[in-house]
């Protein structure tokens, strides 16, 4: 539970960091890309107001705070036909391609855009149309080396950010851990400590049997002394799952096929009384390699949760197969089934579906989340399927 806790913390963070970096590193070069773009424009319509020279003195592109591009031409073409080119700063362009330029920028519908690394503005004069042209290759390559350089440090703030949502989480799972550790002390000592008075009041009230013979007073004090004790022993399992040092699985290879069907058949007697359907289905000859109490803890827990929800009369089936090479053991049951909005709870501790049906049939909420930390322990996994007021079917995966 803690780790689960911690793992979240830590997506949490590194989620949240991550967005912002994100959100940051795109404002950044959105921003900047803007601006560039205004500046061309600011640019181009002064070389437009110019006639394809620049109105500042000289023209100095790289001096200007505004005109930073290094090469710009101008077409002009007159009411009459005639075509002028003027070229500014860089005079070997051969001025077919800058005419054949202009004629693609006549042909795009806009009055302005981008042609391969050249920004363009259409401008009506007087005289006819000016197609002012300005070399952007310069900002492309800065756009450029921005976006990868924002790239490379968001990179490794999100190594950082990952080593800080790590250190965190360390931190703000402390105090439950704290407390979690104290609980699981708890409930091992408590446990422990209820297990001799529970079996003196049973002793006693076998005594009393004995010497009056049936009373129902008796039976009540028998009745919930065994429940008594079987919330007792539930408490001490999770306690010793908890305490992976104090508890040793022992993992040998056993016949999982002949474990199972032991573990199974004696329920038939049970079922028998209650009226219910009860089926196996034993794929025979799978051997694994795990705890034997264990892995029979786990059936004997899915079986009598399949006992308690069916229904009157119900059916209860008990399967095991092999599917790519995983041993999978299904426990199925007819009856009120479970929510879809509770499937994903169902297996944590002293969760109840209903109260009330729960407190009838004598579960305490501790069986499920036992066999799950069991499965878990053996590398497994274990879930659950349910049509809502029909069946329900849980599947462990080994």
């Amino acid at each position: 539970m803690i780790k689960k806790l911690q793992q979240k913390i830590v997506i949490i963070i590194t989620v949240l960091l991550t967005v912002s970096l994100i959100v940051i590193m795109l404002a950044v070069n959105i921003m900047s890309q803007v601006n560039n773009n205004n500046k061309i424009q600011r640019s181009l319509e002064r070389l437009a107001d110019g006639n394809g020279v620049s109105i500042m003195t000289g023209f100095d592109p790289y001096h200007a705070s505004d005109d930073i591009y290094s090469e710009s031409f101008a077409v002009k073409i007159a009411t009459n036909g005639s075509v002028e080119i003027t070229i500014n700063q860089s005079q070997n362009v051969d001025k077919k391609l800058l005419i054949e330029y202009a004629n693609q920028a006549f042909m795009s519908d806009n009055d302005k855009g981008y042609i391969g690394n050249y920004a363009y503005l259409i401008k009506e004069k007087a005289y006819g149309v000016i197609v002012v042209f300005i070399n952007v290759s310069t900002i492309m390559q800065q756009n450029r080396n921005l976006a990868v350089n924002t790239l490379i440090i968001g990179g490794i703030a999100l190594v950082l950010f990952f080593a800080l949502a790590v250190c965190l989480s360390f931190w703000l799972v402390r105090p439950v851990k704290v407390t979690f550790d104290k609980q699981k002390l708890f409930i091992s000592n408590a446990s422990h400590e209820l297990k001799t008075p529970i079996a003196v009041i049973k002793a006693n009230a076998d005594v009393l049997e004995a010497e009056i013979g049936d009373n129902k007073w008796l039976s009540y004090i028998k009745n919930d002394s065994a429940r008594l004790n079987e919330l007792v022993n539930e408490l001490l399992s999770l306690a010793r799952l908890d305490d992976k040092s104090g508890h040793r699985f022992v993992f040998e290879e056993f016949n999982l096929s002949e474990l199972i069907l032991q573990t199974a058949l004696p329920f038939e007697s049970r079922m028998f009384e209650l009226g219910k359907k009860y089926e196996t289905d034993i794929q025979p000859g799978i051997m694994y390699r795990g705890d034997t109490s264990s892995i029979k803890h786990i059936l004997t827990i899915l079986i009598d949760n399949a006992i308690k929800y069916s229904d009157e009369n119900g059916e209860i089936r008990v399967r095991l197969y092999t599917r790519s090479n995983k041993k999978i053991i299904e426990v199925f049951n007819t009856g009120k089934g479970i929510p879809k909005d509770k499937l994903d709870k169902i297996f944590e501790r002293f969760y109840r579906i209903d109260e009330v049906r729960n407190s009838e049939s004598g579960g305490y909420g501790l069986g499920l989340s036992i066999a799950s930390e069991i499965v878990k322990r053996h590398k497994g996994t274990i879930s659950v399927q349910s049509e809502y007021g029909k069946w329900a079917i849980f599947t462990v995966a080994l």
